[in-house]
């Protein structure tokens, strides 16, 4: 679990984030998310239905 004040990172590549999620009932949690690309390239790449069913 990551407490306040803490950080992590996730590498970049394939990695596709369909929900988040609040480990506490009764406080909301707040994710600041800094994004970093490749000069040129999109900040996100969409994927299609037919794309989530091949990776399923």
């Amino acid at each position: 679990m990551i407490k306040a004040g803490e950080t992590f990172w996730e590498p970049g590549g394939d990695v596709i984030h369909d929900q988040d999620g609040n480990a506490l009932p009764d406080a909301p949690s707040t994710f600041l998310v800094t994004m970093v690309c490749a000069p040129g390239e999109p900040m996100l790449k969409f994927v299609d239905e037919e794309e989530l069913r091949q990776r399923a």
